[in-house]
Order: structure tokens, then sequence, then C-alpha cells
């Protein structure tokens, strides 16, 4: 029992000190200074499956207010991929191109890496805020170019936090699908996603199977071409509901 006591202990420090620190790395994010110039063309590749609109509101507009996107536009094209249960009238206001794909993220994903034109291409989520500065501080190590792609760490809430301390404790291990970027050719030259992880989730609803795919085994084999940066740029899942403050 003793032993039992001492674990919770560790971990009641751990995410209290996880959340201080996540919430600080979330308000410097929110204002880092001025944005500096990517070094290459950028796609933002959002997939979705049945967020509700209001999420899906939030979510596309602070990525749409990247304050590097906002400066530098040129450089920057926004890709929606989603047809199920979503209103697509939403990503077309807010400046999104829109794609439709089969069911699966993995293969939304694909699809829209397919169609991008940058040559970084940020992997980003329909159910996350992402805060203003998050997107140049994760585009800022690609003027190294033995860097081939960069990850964030995700902040649940105090809540999630507990249910995700296995996840956050192996953050270093991954490439968040959630919060990510990578060189489009990277992509390519490492087979892109296995998509027969679509399938085996779809039939075990496990997702630990699209976690190994899409996080944990795309980051080793983007590891054999180069450099996979961790950013301290938290994003914030919503969890499925908008915090009250950003509620309208």
């Amino acid at each position: 029992m003793s032993r039992w006591l001492a674990a919770l202990a560790l971990a009641g420090g751990y995410l209290a000190a996880n959340s201080a620190a996540a919430l600080g790395s979330y308000r410097r994010v929110s204002s880092p200074g001025e944005p500096v110039r990517p070094p290459s063309t950028v796609s933002i590749v959002v997939p979705a499956w049945r967020e509700p609109d209001e999420l899906l509101e939030a979510s596309l507009s602070s990525l749409r207010e990247q304050t590097v996107a906002r400066r530098y536009p040129e450089l920057f094209e926004f890709i929606f991929v989603g047809c199920g249960g979503v209103d697509l009238g939403i990503p077309s206001r807010h400046g999104y191109r829109v794609l439709c794909a089969p069911r699966g993220k993995l293969r939304a994903r694909h699809l829209g890496t397919c169609a991008a034109s940058g040559e970084i291409v940020v992997a980003a989520d329909a159910d996350s805020l992402y805060p203003p500065g998050w997107l140049d501080l994760m585009l800022r190590p690609f003027h190294d170019p033995a860097v081939v792609a960069t990850t964030s760490t995700t902040w649940y809430g105090p809540l999630e936090m507990i249910v995700a301390l296995p996840k956050l404790l192996a953050f270093n291990a991954k490439v968040s699908g959630r919060g990510s970027a990578f060189r489009r050719w990277a992509y390519f030259a490492v087979g892109g996603f296995d998509l027969s992880a679509d399938d085996r989730y779809l039939e075990t609803r496990d997702m630990g199977v699209l976690v190994a795919e899409e996080e944990v085994g795309f980051r080793r084999r983007l590891e054999a071409l180069g450099r996979v940066v961790l950013v301290d740029a938290p994003v914030i899942h919503l969890g499925g509901e908008l915090p009250r403050g950003l509620r309208g």
C-alpha cells in the first residue's frame, strides 16, 4: 500500500509541475514577439470527423490567427480534410481549401499532405486550440537543414492529464498528430503513413493502434532522415467542449 501511495504522490507532483509549466508555456506562446519569416512555403492540414460546430470554429480560427501566417500570408495555405458529420461551410468561411477523404484520420492526413503545395506540412486537429505564436515557434527550427520535423506538447487540463499521464511521460518519443510539422519530401521518403492502421482502428476502436503509427512509428522513420525537434509550445486539447470563457 505504501508503494502505491508513494507512486500516487509522485504522479501528483509531476502533474502539478507539468500543469504549471504548460500554462506558463501557453502564456509565452501567446506572445513570443515578432514572428520570424519561415524558410519555405507552409501548408496547414486539419482533418476532422464529427467535431461540434463551436469547436470547429474555435480551432480553425485559432490557426488562421497565427501571427506568422498573418505576417507572411503569401507563404501559407490552409487545407481542411473531412466530409463526415461536419459543416463544410465553416472551413470555407475561414479561407480553408476543403477536401473530402474516406473515413480514417491517417487517410485524411495523407490526402492533405498529397494535396499540399507547401514544402513544410503542419499537422493540426479540429478539436484543439492554438496560441497565436505557436506556429511561429514550430517553424523556426526548419532554418536548420538538418531538421526534418518538429513536435509540440499538449495541455489536456487538470483532470484529463491524469488519464494522459503515460502520453505525457513519453511525449519525447513521438510526433504529435495534434501539433507537429515536417518536411513534405521527408513524408514521402519514409513511405508516408501505413494507412491500414485506419482499418485496424475502425475494427478495434483501440486508439493505441493509431498512436503507434501516426505518432510513434512515423517519428522513428523520420529520425532516420534527420533531427526531430521538440518545441516548448503546447496546444490546448478542447476535449469535445469549449472552455466557458470561449463560448458565444
